[in-house]
């Protein structure tokens, strides 16, 4: 009986020890893709505490154009992969002489420094795991406090702000420029809230309707339809004298981008912001004939900060903006939905799909 006793005991003990081995060490959950349209929830091993990083809890993540292209395959990576460009969330352990606190809600920085990498940068999401799964370790350069003023929902237009700041420093705008904005997506609509901040006049010019009239609401006063009228409307505004400087936003843009250059002034600046692995073919010949000067913006992590303390400071109107709040288990329904419009041709909904996480 004695060793029917051990026997049954050590089949009863030994599997519920390994099972809390595994427990300890695999508790962590990530939405993984496996390969193009196949992303799955799966455990990962837990992320252990270095002395320059912070561990950070991921409360909530964006949906963007560039996720939907990492899970369509338009982006490609290198499987298997976790996708998740913007994130934020609360801080579960730091160090005792860092100056991230445990319990801080921060904001994750999609783009950081890396040697490694042919161009200095890491993007999370689209050259590094991203942002979807429930726990990050990263730099304490590399996350950023959130003020209380700052709402989960405003965080997410950090980004935006930070690259209309980008470009209000990149192209030198002074008071009084009327500066043409085109492309009337979100990212265009906090550029030209962020350059009436600054005191400058922008135009803004787009093909959609419902764009335009949102950014009405957002006290954009210069809105106009980007066809045969634009130039003449140009005219008006500024006199006759064209444009101080052009921006061109590649987010939801499909018009040909050379065609701000005979609307801007000789010696003008003219920036083409888009995201990182998007390719923009641009005609430069009339840029060389008039001494145009171009940049080109793709990221604007120098500015985060800024952003933040512009959010709160309420310099950015975002009232107007439509929200959409989504269940970590929906979401890949949710980019297999985008998928599909993105594939027809279509531009993803003007509204900011925010997934939460499990915490």
């Amino acid at each position: 009986m004695r060793y029917t006793y051990l026997i049954r005991y050590a089949a009863f003990v030994l599997p519920a020890k390994l099972s809390a081995e595994i427990r300890n060490t695999y508790h962590m959950k990530i939405w993984q893709l496996a390969y193009p349209h196949n992303l799955q929830h799966v455990s990962a091993a837990d992320l252990k505490l270095t002395p320059d990083k912070v561990k950070v809890k991921v409360t909530k993540a964006l949906v963007t154009e560039s996720d939907v292209a990492v899970y369509s395959g338009a982006i490609k990576v290198k499987s298997p992969f976790i996708p998740g460009r913007f994130a934020i969330g609360q801080v579960t352990e730091a160090n005792e002489d860092s100056f991230i606190r445990k319990g801080e809600r921060v904001y994750l920085a999609g783009v950081t420094e890396d040697e490694c990498s042919p161009t200095g940068l890491k993007v999370a999401g689209e050259t590094a795991d991203g942002f979807y799964r429930d726990f990050v370790l990263a730099g304490v350069d590399d996350v950023y406090p959130l003020p209380s003023s700052v709402s989960d929902e405003a965080a997410f237009l950090i980004d935006a702000i930070a690259l209309a700041e980008r470009v209000v420093d990149e192209m030198h705008v002074s008071v009084g420029q009327h500066i043409l904005v085109l492309g009337g997506g979100l990212y265009a609509n906090v550029l030209c809230q962020i350059l009436i901040y600054h005191r400058a006049v922008p135009i803004l010019a787009d093909n959609n309707a419902e764009r335009l009239a949102l950014a009405k609401k957002s006290g954009i006063y210069y809105t106009f339809p980007n066809d045969e009228t634009l130039k003449t409307n140009i005219n008006n505004v500024t006199g006759g004298k064209f444009a101080d400087g052009a921006v061109y936003l590649a987010y939801a843009n499909h018009c040909e981008p050379s065609i701000v250059f005979p609307l801007v002034k000789r010696d003008a600046y003219v920036a083409f912001c888009a995201p990182t692995c998007k390719s923009l073919h641009v005609n430069l010949e009339y840029a060389l004939k008039n001494n145009v000067t171009v940049k080109g913006i793709t990221e604007s992590r120098e500015f985060v900060s800024t952003a933040i303390n512009l959010l709160a400071n309420k310099a950015v109107n975002f009232s107007a903006f439509p929200y959409a709040s989504f269940k970590e288990e929906e979401l890949p329904q949710l980019l297999e939905k985008y998928a599909a419009l993105l594939a027809g041709g279509t531009n993803l909904p003007e509204k900011m799909d925010i997934v939460k996480f499990i915490f």
